[in-house]
């Protein structure tokens, strides 16, 4: 009976770290997305093995007879699944969720010109996203003039290469007026 618990765990622990490694099984096989692990996920299932062995392996090593060693195994594994999903899971999400600062963020930054922007070229330009990190971006203009370094430009939109900024008037430049409205 320790065999199956030995082999209950080996499988499980593979499996385990199997899915950190190379991740869930469902989003490498296009399948439907959702929020946090299936409960008859591999990783769940892979993670009721662990536990299965685990348990079934410690009540072998007190010599509970077969009945007590399955139904410790079997606690084991329920215990597991459920502190993995009830606990670590959702913590682990949150974290997720907070970690991810998309591009679309920057719409809306203000910041500054760090390597000069030719009117039709590329240059760079650095501002902090909304975590309070301080991000440089390649960035073009569609302002009718050079944006030389110190600039201080809006962000106004983004695509997957470069962020788009405009050129932030300020009194001191009389190249930069802001037209007047009705």
């Amino acid at each position: 009976m320790s065999v199956a618990f030995v082999v209950c765990f080996v499988v499980g622990l593979v499996g385990i770290v199997g899915s950190l490694v190379v991740g869930e099984l469902g989003e490498l096989t296009g399948g439907a997305g959702g929020d946090g692990m299936p409960i008859l996920g591999p990783t769940t299932i892979a993670t009721a093995l662990f536990g299965i062995g685990a348990g079934g392996m410690v009540a072998a090593g007190f010599d509970l007879g077969v009945a007590s060693s399955l139904l410790v195994a079997v606690l084991g594994g329920g215990v597991l699944v459920s502190l993995t999903h009830g606990l670590l899971l959702p913590y682990l999400l949150r974290q997720q969720a907070n970690s991810h600062v998309g591009r679309d963020s920057y719409i809306g930054a203000l910041g500054t010109v760090t390597l000069a922007l030719a009117h039709g070229g590329w240059g760079e330009v650095s501002f902090t996203d909304e975590d309070g990190g301080r991000v440089r971006a390649r960035a073009v203009t569609e302002e009718p003039r050079d944006l030389p370094v110190g600039t201080r430009v809006y962000i106004a939109d983004v695509d997957p290469d470069y962020v788009h900024v405009v050129a932030v008037p300020d009194a001191s430049d009389p190249d930069l007026q802001v037209p007047e409205s009705n």
